[in-house]
């Protein structure tokens, strides 16, 4: 009987394996991405369906991580990041041509110097290739369309990943969930100034049956940087088949690109400024070589201002550059610096954030390391550095108690009384919200400044800032006063004066 009982249990198991296994999804070698593309088509409401809908309207809010998580005050991989708010957005496709156009207006979650951060003034912007193509509607359609190319089918967690090309050879994964067969993310890669190159997933979320179609109501993209996610998007809406406005982009960003030109001033014996348009920062000059301030903006910027640097002083060149602080539109051309062998000078905490962004490879998009790969070389501060040869003197310090960047320097050329810094103040801010910090830094160290050279704006007198900084601390607090009379509360507000 016993016997008997064992032979029994043994067929249940053999019958429960085979179950399991006839249920399991079927191994990527035994899909075609046609076939795993039709499921999820059919999945949301029919390919005809799909291709019968000539444009698309998305509504909804949204957050963004301000410069990809690299404004953050400090560089440590845990420190608190900052987001931008989008309300009012509203997100058009034209699917016949996968662009798309995006209205919104935009708040900042943290303080900022220029009023039009916090006036959430009406911004639109127009997405062609990948940036239009983080819907599942505008994917699907790219990866039917038949100037596109269908590549390998892999597994990865529970979807079933379908590579496909377009005209142009730009690739992009989908992913398909291997349950309800609907898209569940799409995948893409692309250029970054700090970090070489990004993978971006953009996830679908929360479907709903929408006119005989199944649409997401959430989007979530992540980078391979971090694992900061940089946007998430809620939906309240959809309109299918709406009347399309004209697509107008209002630009934005700090970037730049061409061949920017180089403004040169000479502020003192051996001191210039060079400046590609407002940006830029001082040169200096020592018995055999110049040292650059801050490598602003990108690789386009930062090269043309070492270039101009290196035609400055016959026999001399551009061997160190001081990083004033880690925040990714001071750090754009630090790669670039890399490239040309330079040595990065700055806050002993940067040496991390630093070497995470030259050790990144970017070869779908090449930039000057990934054609001239170089090692970092680095020379931390800590309090007080000196560089010195029988010419010249720089003192670089540390900042002293500025919230906006932690691990920030600032130097200064005593023989000529003059401070470079960046974010420390700018002559064009309209508001400042940590005005104590330049007098704070420069009385810590006893100095005597009076010359300002810049990384935003322009060279300015001692006398300028310090007025300057006054009356952008008395616009912050008005602006603070103005918003709490009426029951709105900002970050940074009331406004901190150390000066007072």
């Amino acid at each position: 009987m016993t016997f008997l009982r064992s032979i029994i249990r043994s067929i249940k198991i053999i019958s429960l394996c085979v179950f399991v296994i006839n249920a399991l999804p079927a191994t990527a070698q035994m899909m075609s991405a046609q076939s795993v593309l039709e499921d999820a088509a059919a999945a949301m409401g029919g390919l005809e369906r799909i291709q019968s809908i000539d444009s698309l309207l998305m509504t909804g809010f949204s957050q963004t991580l301000n410069q990809d998580g690299g404004s953050a005050p400090s560089s440590h991989p845990k420190a608190p990041l900052k987001l931008a708010a989008q309300n009012g957005v509203e997100r058009y496709f034209n699917l016949n041509e996968l662009r798309a156009y995006q209205t919104h207006r935009q708040g900042f979650l943290f303080p900022f110097a220029l009023a039009f951060g916090h006036a959430w003034t009406p911004s639109s912007q127009i997405q062609e290739g990948v940036n239009a193509l983080n819907h599942p509607i505008t994917a699907l359609r790219a990866a039917f369309d038949e100037s596109s190319r269908l590549g390998a089918v892999s597994i990865e967690n529970d979807n079933i990943v379908v590579q496909f090309s377009l005209e142009d050879g730009t690739t992009l994964w989908l992913g398909i969930n291997q349950l309800n067969k609907l898209p569940a993310w799409v995948r893409w890669v692309g250029p970054h100034a700090n970090l070489g190159e990004l993978t971006y997933t953009t996830w679908f979320t929360g479907y709903v049956p929408f006119d005989g179609i199944r649409l997401p109501s959430g989007f979530t993209t992540d980078i391979d940087w971090r694992e900061n996610v940089v946007t998430v998007f809620h939906v309240d809406s959809y309109e299918l088949n709406v009347e399309l406005p004209e697509f107008v982009s209002s630009g934005g960003g700090f970037g730049g690109g061409g061949n920017p030109e180089v403004l040169v001033t000479e502020v003192a014996n051996g001191v210039w400024d060079l400046r590609v348009g407002s940006n830029g920062g001082a040169i200096v000059e020592f018995e055999d070589h110049l040292l650059m301030f801050e490598a602003y903006g990108n690789e386009a910027n930062s090269l043309a201002r070492i270039d101009r640097a290196n035609t400055l002083v016959p026999g001399k060149e551009v061997t160190q550059v001081i990083l004033s602080h880690h925040h990714f539109d001071h750090s754009g051309g630090i790669r670039a610096a890399v490239s040309r062998g330079l040595t990065i000078i700055s806050k002993r905490e940067n040496e991390g954030i630093l070497r995470e962004m030259v050790s990144r490879p970017a070869p779908n998009f090449p930039d000057a390391l990934a054609r001239n790969p170089q090692p970092l070389h680095f020379i931390p501060v800590d309090e007080h550095l000196i560089l010195e040869d029988a010419s010249r003197r720089v003192d670089i310090y540390e900042v002293i108690g500025h919230m906006h960047m932690t691990d920030a320097v600032f130097a200064y050329i005593p023989e000529e009384s003059i401070v470079m810094q960046g974010d420390l103040f700018d002559i064009g801010w309209d508001w400042h919200w940590w005005g104590g910090g330049y007098m704070d830094s420069v009385e810590h160290f006893d100095l005597a400044p009076e010359i300002d050279i810049p990384v935003h704006g322009r060279v300015s007198s001692l006398n300028e800032v310090i007025s300057n900084i006054e009356s952008q601390v008395a616009a912050a607090r008005e602006f603070c006063a103005r918003d709490f009379a009426v029951g709105t509360f900002m970050a940074g507000c009331p406004v901190k004066y150390s000066r007072d």
